[in-house]
């Protein structure tokens, strides 16, 4: 006789839905980094643009283009905003999700406790089976043997 754990099925759906939710907290979290990357990469775009628009006022300048320049700086804060809105809205839903896993993780590990617990008091049961057993016999041994 095996054991078997009586809440197997739903041991491997909490599994199931922890591993899941696992993976969407690295979705999370990897959209956050993109995001990162993308600010990093405005605000890089944002210094070299002051940085050389400092260089060329120097002599000669060109009205349209320091216009030209203003605008696409607006525009690079404009998206910047945008992204750090976004942002802020992944850290939410990374912390909600997180939050889940949480729970989901906390109900795995209350599924394998149950189960141990059954395993031990299982194994425990078959010891006392298979003592019963071994003292039945003993005592027919002896038993034949006294009577011979």
């Amino acid at each position: 006789m095996s054991f078997e754990f009586r809440f197997a099925t739903l041991l491997q759906l909490c599994r199931r839905r922890r591993d899941q939710v696992g993976g969407e907290v690295g979705q999370a979290i990897e959209a956050i980094s993109r995001v990162d990357e993308r600010m990093e990469l405005l605000r890089n775009q944002r210094e070299s643009l002051r940085t050389g628009s400092n260089e060329n006022r120097i002599g000669n300048v060109s009205v349209d283009g320091l216009l030209a320049r203003g605008r696409y700086d607006l525009q690079l804060q404009a998206e910047l905003n945008s992204l750090e809105v976004t942002r802020k809205e992944l850290v939410q839903e990374l912390d909600r999700r997180q939050q889940v896993l949480v729970e989901a993780e906390a109900e795995v590990k209350k599924f394998e406790r149950l189960e141990e617990k059954e395993r031990t008091a299982f194994q425990v049961e078959q010891f006392r089976r298979e003592q019963a057993e071994a003292d039945d016999a003993s005592g027919r041994r002896y038993t034949i043997a006294r009577q011979r």
